[in-house]
């Protein structure tokens, strides 16, 4: 590539679906002849690569301190017009979805979005750390305890995503990375959104038959039906691989309702794995249906988690024939007792 080619900032109207993609094999291959893309972004290594893009580790020299940013540079490993149109149009969306969504903690922040030289790239916040995937491969299935903490975080996530109207549609452990400099969870890769105003009608117009992950995917998304309950249904298996460390596609599925077996040999709590089960279900009308509904559902078990204990300590022991009579306590024992029954 020349050095005295302008980098050019795309707009809507900038996406020219007939040009032609290059295949470049090394990071190299993208620089300038100062050693630079763009003039301005020294890339050090390949972080990954996908059907649709390479994603590159790479600094900013002309920023201070030249922080890390990451790269994202489509390149789709097909030639066929039709899937090279959607590839670009998915590739436009992710971008125009991270500048959309801001600068929340937990998504990366967009930086650049540039054509050079007929290429198209994506630049973005470097997050450093694991993906939970890699976390639990190298380590071991996580706790209940660590496994509800991580629900909750990324449920309050999800509402600040579905509020924007937006469905991520990619959910799964290799696409959350958790940043132990800060402890924060981040969800990556919206190059799979949709907005729930209708975009995905555009997927149906490009022939796009199915989006998302084998075993995270619900069926009404890979029939092109995506609602917010996908992504909570992507979600709670994210949660079942975090506790079993197997993928969805190993577990066994029950041939009458079609449900995932997953429990067996697992210690989880029936107040947790209830709350699970509901967010995989394959009916829609039995799944939650938002992500505060689950939210509510967790500070419900916390609730009766805290009366048991607080029962159990200052009234099951040692108030005798008193608790099996309810009518000889407070109303508002008597509804402790209650809830605290329900377990």
């Amino acid at each position: 590539m020349s050095s005295s080619t302008p980098t050019q900032p795309l707009a809507d109207s900038s996406i020219a679906l007939s040009d032609s993609i290059e295949y470049p094999m090394e990071s190299g291959d993208l620089a300038d002849d100062e050693g630079l893309l763009a003039n301005r972004y020294q890339i050090f290594k390949i972080l990954g690569r996908g059907g649709f893009a390479i994603t590159y580790l790479a600094r900013n020299v002309y920023l201070p301190g030249q922080p890390l940013c990451v790269i994202k540079h489509l390149v789709p490993k097909f030639t066929n017009p039709a899937l090279l149109t959607i590839a670009k149009w998915r590739f436009y969306v992710e971008a125009r979805t991270l500048s959309y969504l801001g600068s929340h903690s937990q998504i990366p922040l967009l930086i650049d979005y540039f054509r050079k030289d007929g290429e198209m790239y994506l630049v973005q916040e470097y997050v450093p750390g694991d993906t939970l995937f890699e976390a639990v491969r190298s380590q071991a299935a996580k706790t209940e305890t660590e496994v509800q903490d991580f629900l909750v975080e990324m449920l309050h996530l999800l509402t600040y995503v579905h509020s924007c109207r937006l469905i991520h549609r990619d959910i799964k452990p290799q696409n959350i990375i958790h940043c132990p400099t800060d402890n924060r969870l981040v969800l990556i890769d919206f190059g799979a959104v949709a907005d729930r105003e209708g975009s995905h009608q555009d997927d149906k117009r490009l022939t796009i038959k199915a989006i998302g992950t084998p075993g995270y995917a619900p069926p009404e998304q890979i029939s092109g039906q995506p609602v917010y309950a996908s992504d909570i249904y992507a979600l709670g298996m994210t949660c079942i691989f975090l506790l079993t460390g197997k993928e969805p596609i190993y577990l066994t599925v029950d041939p009458r309702t079609s449900e995932v077996r997953w429990r067996s040999g697992i210690q989880v709590s029936d107040d947790l794995a209830d709350i699970i089960n509901k967010m995989i279900r394959i009916s829609l009308i039995d799944r939650y249906q938002s992500a505060v509904q689950v939210l509510q559902a967790i500070d419900s078990r916390q609730l009766r988690t805290k009366l048991r204990r607080y029962m159990d300590s200052k009234y099951i022991q040692g108030m005798g024939e008193a608790i099996s009579n309810d009518m000889n306590l407070p109303p508002a024992v008597q509804w402790a007792m209650r809830m605290a029954r329900q377990r």
